[in-house]
């Protein structure tokens, strides 16, 4: 796997997953998660397991382990962070000792670096005048073992820093990406591709914490131990010349800063908006084509495109002239000390030219931290940036939000109670809005309405996927958002209308999130939903390869995956929005002949439909509107009264139902369907 050498653990830790580990009875496997009752997913050769605490009792890895699990990424601390910034700090501190030993090879080499001046200085003092030939091989031996040494040192100093770079690219990726599938789903931005790109932008976070840590810590101190060394070998007044120099290009630096800054900010948010535009356009491809819409992603590309380039121009052109100017302020600070270097020695004789020309060479060492400046302060302007989209998505709100250990009860019965539900999608009116909704355990709800009424936003908020605002909305007694997520992905089972595939395999797909399956039980599932149909075309069966999103199957097909998927799960309640909307009259009737089978009698089950077919498996309707409840009974009830109107219109394809208690209309079309 890679590994230089395993490292053995007694136990298996759930910030050190995945983990490689062997346990009695089920062989070697992959630790992959933990549930909330404490429970390790173990996936072997043999299956995928659920093992409780007394499977993971272990030994030495010498004579018989039971269990020696072997780290497969690095070891770092997974918290949560309440921000970017602490996520940062933390990734920082953490390698301290990293930073410590090149902060010590910084200084090595800095003063080594004094040997190049210190040589000329005898030289020009001392062997020139003697004609001392042997001193001056030995002085020469000296700079250049020193000048090699130097070199080497700011080789390993490099190799440091690429390692402390790479420990944190690691750490910080893998817990922003963390973060991001924490982030509930009502709070997630609407465009994909502008996240992707903040992001993405972490990138130049890191590279700034690393150059300007190192430059702050060891590059720009040796300015003063160089000025100091002036002061020792050439006087105060020589020594003032670099210094005011040095201010005056500081100067010119934080004068440059305000403006990179704000180009960098402007062209980082017209960058992400370009990415975004550019994501939606790769995703939507074929509807651009049969809409003719093309040229208004172009249009829209071509602006954004300009603005960038332009925003880039600008901060090219700023950051070029601040690096312009602080060279020419190391070149005048270079005449400037000569020059009065020149004149001290002509005039008081109390400066030697050896040590004149020291001293011209260390002032430009006093001048090159400054001289680094304006790139520093371009990845200041970028970092700032990035760290400012990133901390938008730090404070979107996670599951279980500001609750500090979720609750995890041994079973979901599936009783739900909504009292004054209200949910509201970002910029539009409001959604969803339920004075008092009950579900008993064990209840099979079929959910109608028209178009816009809130039912698939309803069953999202069953799943807990939305928080609604205003609202009591209980699971079991509980309070849904307290409830540890990874539990209610367990037993609370959700198919939405349009299921969306990942990358990989069918294989991975049916099996994503499930464990515990055999390769029979999962072919007898495939064959009695129809994905078996899909398998035996396919030269690759079960390993037919599964692109982004599941494109190359079809809508329909895409279903039985999702539904295959949902039962492999066995879930205690489940919630399916539209789940045949796209199938055909044999696929529809063989997934429902499936799911009476599938889902007991004691389990609660959710169903959003306008079919009748499909509702034919509820025990009640509930006909929902933007306004709210209007109709809720048993289905014979209400396909009683319905109908029973029906008849009693003039026109009998179709009738409004409007009592008294409620606002709204139900409309019920000739087939039966109630939309």
């Amino acid at each position: 796997m890679g590994l230089s050498e395993p490292a053995w653990v007694a136990q298996p830790a759930q910030h050190l997953l995945p983990m490689v580990g062997h346990v009695p009875g089920k062989g070697w496997g992959v630790i992959l998660g933990r549930n909330a009752r404490g429970e390790w997913h173990f996936e072997s050769a043999r299956g995928r397991f659920r093992l409780g605490p007394q499977a993971m009792r272990s030994s030495e890895p010498t004579g018989s382990p039971r269990f020696t699990p072997m780290l497969l990424q690095s070891r770092h601390d997974r918290s949560r962070s309440d921000s970017a910034e602490s996520m940062f700090r933390a990734a920082l501190l953490q390698r301290w000792p990293l930073f410590v030993v090149a902060a010590g090879a910084a200084l090595c080499a800095n003063l080594l670096a004094l040997a190049g001046s210190l040589y000329s200085m005898q030289v020009y003092d001392r062997v020139i005048p003697s004609q001392g030939l042997s001193t001056l091989a030995v002085l020469t031996i000296g700079a250049g073992f020193a000048s090699v040494l130097e070199l080497f040192i700011k080789l390993v100093r490099s190799r440091l820093l690429e390692e402390v770079v790479k420990r944190m690219d690691v750490s910080v990726s893998q817990d922003i990406f963390e973060r991001v599938t924490r982030i509930r789903m009502d709070q997630f931005p609407r465009s994909v591709g502008n996240l992707a790109a903040q992001l993405r932008s972490y990138e130049s976070i890191r590279g700034f914490l690393a150059s300007a840590t190192m430059y702050l810590a060891a590059d720009a101190p040796f300015a003063l131990l160089f000025l100091l060394v002036i002061l020792a070998i050439a006087g105060p007044a020589l020594a003032a010349v670099p210094l005011a120099f040095a201010v005056l290009a500081l100067l010119v630096g934080l004068f440059y800063r305000r403006r990179i800054a704000a180009h960098a900010a402007r062209g980082a948010s017209v960058s992400n908006r370009k990415f975004g535009v550019l994501v939606e356009t790769v995703e939507n491809a074929e509807l651009l084509k049969a809409y003719g819409g093309r040229w208004r992603q172009s249009t829209l590309w071509r602006t954004l495109n300009s603005t960038s380039v332009e925003e880039d121009a600008q901060l090219r052109h700023h950051t070029e002239h601040a690096t312009y100017v602080a060279g020419f302020i190391q070149q005048v600070s270079y005449i400037a000390v000569v020059g009065v270097g020149a004149y001290i020695a002509s005039t008081s004789g109390q400066l030697s030219v050896g040590a004149l020309i020291a001293a011209s060479i260390l002032a430009g060492r006093v001048l090159a931290p400054v001289a680094a400046l304006p790139g520093i302060v371009v990845q200041w302007a970028h970092a700032r940036t990035a760290l400012d989209s990133l901390e938008k998505v730090f404070q979107l709100e996670q599951d279980n939000h500001s609750v500090e250990q979720p609750l995890a009860p041994e079973r979901i019965r599936g009783a739900y109670e909504l009292t004054n539900l209200r949910f509201t999608y970002p910029g539009r009116s409001e959604t969803l809005a339920i004075r008092q909704l009950s579900i008993r355990p064990g209840e099979k709800v079929g959910i109608v309405g028209a178009i816009g009424a809130g039912k698939s936003t309803l069953l999202k908020v069953l799943a807990g996927l939305y928080r609604a605002e205003a609202t009591t909305a209980t699971l079991d007694g509980l309070d849904i958002q307290q409830i540890d997520r990874d539990l209610l992905s367990e037993q609370v089972g959700f198919c939405p209308q349009q299921p969306k595939l990942f990358a990989g395999t069918l294989r991975d797909n049916l099996l994503m999130g499930v464990a515990a399956v055999s390769e029979d039980h999962l072919l007898e599932v495939c064959r009695s939903t129809g994905v078996a149909d899909v398998i035996a075309r396919h030269p690759k069966g079960l390993d037919l390869p599964i692109v982004e999103g599941g494109e190359g199957l079809s809508g329909g097909q895409k279903q039985l995956v999702a539904l295959t998927r949902l039962i492999l799960a066995r879930p205690n309640v489940w919630l399916l929005d539209e789940p045949t909307a796209s199938m055909d009259e044999q696929s529809e009737a063989r997934c429902l002949a499936v799911l009476r089978k599938s889902i007991g009698q004691h389990q609660t089950a959710v169903l959003v439909t306008h079919k009748p077919t499909v509702l034919s498996m509820v025990d009640r309707i509930v006909v929902l509107t933007e306004k709210g409840i209007l109709v809720d009974g048993s289905r014979a009830e209400v396909t009683q009264a319905l109908q029973h109107l029906l008849r009693a219109q003039t026109e009998p394809a179709s009738i409004a139902v409007a009592p008294a208690a409620h606002t709204g209309t139900a409309v019920v079309t000739r087939s039966g369907a109630v939309e």
